[in-house]
């Protein structure tokens, strides 16, 4: 799936070149282009939070027994 370039899909309605039908094809796939870049930003995101928060759980220990060495 492909479009044009928005900048020149504006450039062709304007110039009367691009009918309302293929206007709206052309946003249409615009619009499947950013919900699947919307679902990968989720995704990545996803295991982003995953990984912190596994660096998280292996991290509070460490603080807990840095903590109580120097209370000593």
């Amino acid at each position: 799936m492909s479009t044009y370039d928005h900048q020149r899909i504006l450039s062709d309605w304007s110039n009367g070149t691009l009918t309302a039908d293929m206007a709206i094809g052309h946003a249409l796939q615009y619009i499947a282009e950013l919900y699947a870049r919307q679902k990968a930003w989720q995704n990545k995101i996803s295991h982003l939070e995953n990984t912190v928060n596994s660096l998280q759980t292996q991290f509070d220990p460490l603080v807990k027994g840095v903590s109580q060495e120097l209370e000593r």
